[in-house]
């Protein structure tokens, strides 16, 4: 094949044009050799689908990368302490299984797992180990598995500013392979497209550093559906020698790419979509033929492009709000059905028993869940998991209009206690521990 970087005679590669691990099924093998995507997925792709907001997103939502995997990200506790977000929100200290020799006989060992059956385990992985580097088990000085709650922890929010030599490289190169895609390659061979293509492939960007900057964001609601989705619209005009797409991420965040400002090939406009949730695209003409002088991207103001940074940081910001409130919504209908199965075999369905048995569904969802997704159950996303369970409870016909009016204060209120629950038997754990303390000295 022709890679539109290293020339002719060289080996094909699938290329997703959107990664794969932000729900991009839109493939073709015609645009890059497989050298060329090997250094995109390792150098390039990994500034969009690894940065903070992209993993928030991928672990609500279930987007996994090409091995089947969602990395976690990190995220600061009110002590200070850097904790590991995993899937479903699931959180742990940063370290994990860490041994530290005491001295030739003894260790001190400590495992930071999201429940106490997984501390334990590695607890036992690791004696089992140095049972088998000693040749004997080693002497245990105290085995103890403490279990802290911790529910205060927040963002690292200087992970998610845009920059533009990784974000926006990673961003500039989806737009030109989408080109590659439908522009005959005598065109694309040209001089036209040299700068672009230098900065997607090397990182250079010449006398030009504003090929992909941020547009005016997208307007997101406050309250549905989630509706992740992303969006290349490509707009060339060979009057306007001006070649120019336009990139919206998880439907709100937008960037304008300049392909080209020499434009000498056909006029297009063409616009791909993708559905990350439903692992699907749509791809066709672009219902807005109206054309981008390239100039008008170049040319902006310096108080402009500050103004337009501010308001991409901003909705950012607003967007990881909102991911959080509805993917926690999503994890909810998911999660609801082994709830449901949890507490029937302890409590059979039906009217009299309604009280112990959503107190039942409250303690399966406190348990498991994470810190923040408890926190948010006593918020808007009350009301909105209380209609979902509503629904699944419509289906077992044990719901009346009694109960739907109930629904909503019983659930949040017995979330709220177990919370309260929670609080409570820590500082009752750390009050023995001082009076252990001081009994010993």
């Amino acid at each position: 094949m022709h890679c539109i970087y290293c020339g002719p005679d060289r080996e094909p590669s699938s290329e997703h044009v959107i990664p794969y691990a932000l729900g991009g099924r839109y493939t073709n093998s015609e645009i890059i050799c497989r050298d060329c995507n090997s250094y995109f997925g390792t150098h390039v792709d990994c500034h969009i689908t690894d940065w903070q907001l992209s993993l928030i997103v991928r672990n609500w939502f279930n987007l996994e990368g090409r091995g089947g995997g969602i990395p976690g990200y990190e995220v600061k506790a009110g002590d200070g302490l850097i904790l590991t977000v995993g899937r479903k929100g699931t959180i742990r200290p940063k370290w994990r299984d860490v041994v530290r020799r005491e001295n030739g006989e003894e260790f001190y060992f400590a495992a930071g797992t999201p429940t106490e059956d997984e501390a334990r385990a590695a607890i036992d992985r690791i004696v089992a180990k140095k049972t088998e580097q000693l040749g004997g088990p080693p002497h245990i000085i105290e085995r103890r598995v403490e279990a802290p709650v911790r529910r205060d922890w927040e963002a690292h929010e200087s992970d998610v500013v845009y920059n533009y030599r990784r974000q926006g490289r990673a961003i500039a190169k989806m737009a030109f392979h989408y080109l590659a895609t439908r522009l005959d390659r005598r065109f694309l061979s040209t001089h036209d497209f040299e700068p672009i293509k230098r900065f997607v492939r090397h990182g250079e960007h010449g006398r030009h550093h504003r090929l992909c900057q941020p547009s005016i964001p997208v307007g997101m609601e406050s309250a549905g559906e989630p509706s992740i989705q992303h969006s290349l619209t490509l707009r060339c005009s060979r009057e306007l020698r001006s070649a120019v797409c336009d990139v919206v991420l998880f439907g709100v965040l937008r960037y304008a790419v300049v392909l080209s400002y020499s434009y000498e090939g056909p006029d297009l406009f063409r616009s791909l979509v993708a559905y990350p949730l439903e692992e699907r695209f749509d791809e066709g003409e672009c219902s807005d033929r109206s054309p981008v002088p390239a100039k008008l991207i170049l040319n902006v103001e310096r108080d402009e492009q500050q103004s337009r940074y501010d308001r991409l940081e901003e909705s950012v910001h607003r967007l990881i709000g909102w991911v959080d409130l509805y993917g926690f919504c999503h994890y909810v209908r998911e999660a609801l059905p082994g709830a449901i199965t949890y507490a029937s075999q302890g409590i059979p369905l039906g009217n009299s028993t309604i009280d112990h048995w959503l107190a039942a569904v409250a303690d399966r969802f406190s348990d498991r869940s994470s810190p923040a997704a408890l926190k948010h159950f006593l918020g808007e996303p009350s009301r909105l998991a209380a209609e979902i369970l509503r629904t699944e409870l419509t289906k077992c016909d044990i719901m009346d209009s009694t109960l739907q009016d109930s629904l909503e204060e019983q659930f949040s209120q017995l979330i709220y206690i177990r919370l309260l629950v929670d609080l409570l038997m820590k500082i009752v754990s750390q009050r023995v521990r001082a009076v252990d303390g001081a009994r010993h000295i």
